[in-house]
């Protein structure tokens, strides 16, 4: 946590080294001035201003090993890895147990595609580095990268046994359950992670995509509910088991699950689509129109939309009706074989009749 002292502190020396820069002076600063200064720059992007402080760090404190390891990052950074490599390895030459050197050197292993070493490199520090989830997530993405998705999942979940809300962590096992194509296996981990973490929205949305894969569809809607529970604003649950609702028919309940969504978001164009496709599921065309409606008026991009509403016209056999729709339809999207089908039985009618 950086509190708002070293915020302020972080601000003043940075500001300090931008006027001496811009006055064309030359300050004393101390070596953790600098390592904020630097750290500052590099956290902001701003690799300019992070190699002239690195420069003048290293004239004024030529043996500091920590601003050494800046200039490590700042070799990646530009893709200078021969030069990084040689600089770290002469500083674990002399602190063979500088963490902070080894995790940087296993960084540029990963860059040059030698991802087993870049392994065995952060493994030999494990048992020694504080910060363990950091090292074994990180080694869950050197796996990631060599596509061994069982030893990936693996290290990702012992990370999170330092820090269960890491998300990062929780999507890149969702991600190596889903290479693998083992549904059951994700099953058994979401429950297990959502004993220790009960209102995980993630978790429990995750948990109920599970299901519907596995067509446990009452488990599935009771997992999203638990989602919206978990965090009422989160929309993603509500599309799900609006989307398994029309699945199961049930569109009273879908209907109502995605006014949920109008109630949080209500420009949502979707949420208006879909209540509109399932009031027309019911046969209220009153209501379906009125929702297709204020989907256009709402998202004029809508292909779906358009398309819908010409396909109702087309069953009144309101041809000039459904033409209309149909042609902004395929204006939007012009890659849809429907649109052209529906367009030319419509000029298909209009040729013949007069509507």
């Amino acid at each position: 946590m950086i509190y708002m002292d070293n915020v302020n502190d972080i601000n003043f020396s940075v500001s300090k080294f931008e006027k001496m820069v811009k006055e064309n002076k030359v300050l004393f600063f101390d070596s953790s001035e600098f390592e904020n200064i630097i750290s500052y720059y590099l956290d902001s992007g701003k690799l300019t201003y992070a190699k002239k402080a690195l420069k003048l760090s290293l004239s004024q404190h030529p043996s500091n090993t920590n601003l050494s390891l800046f200039e490590i990052e700042i070799f990646i950074q530009e893709d200078k890895l021969d030069n990084a490599l040689d600089l770290v390895n002469s500083i674990l030459m002399i602190e063979n147990n500088n963490y902070e050197a080894i995790i940087l050197k296993s960084s540029i292993l990963s860059k040059q595609k030698k991802h087993n070493k870049s392994i065995s490199l952060l493994k030999s520090i494990i048992n020694n580095y504080k910060n363990k989830s950091e090292l074994l997530y990180q080694i869950g993405i050197e796996y990631l990268f060599i596509e061994n998705f069982s030893k990936s999942s693996y290290y990702f979940k012992k990370s999170l046994n330092y820090d269960y809300l890491d998300h990062s962590a929780i999507y890149n096992i969702l991600y190596c359950y889903e290479m693998i194509r083992d549904t059951k296996g994700l099953i058994i981990f979401l429950k297990e992670y959502l004993s220790r973490n009960p209102y995980s929205e993630i978790g429990w949305h995750n948990l109920g995509k599970s299901y519907v894969k596995i067509k446990m569809y009452n488990e599935a809607i009771a997992a999203f509910d638990y989602a919206i529970f978990s965090d009422d604003s989160f929309t993603s649950p509500y599309i799900d088991k609006g989307k398994l609702l029309e699945k199961m028919k049930k569109y009273d309940e879908a209907i109502d699950n995605y006014k949920e969504i109008i109630s949080i978001n209500p420009n949502s164009s979707y949420a208006l689509f879909r209540i509109a496709f399932c009031f027309e599921k019911k046969y209220d065309y009153e209501n379906s129109l009125d929702y297709y409606f204020k989907c256009i008026n709402n998202d004029p991009n809508m292909d779906k939309a358009f398309f819908r509403l010409s396909m109702f016209y087309y069953r009144e056999k309101k041809f000039k009706r459904a033409i209309e729709y149909i042609e902004k339809a395929i204006k939007l999207n012009q890659e849809k074989s429907k649109y052209w089908k529906i367009y030319l039985n419509c000029l298909s009618k209009t040729s013949t009749k007069n509507y």
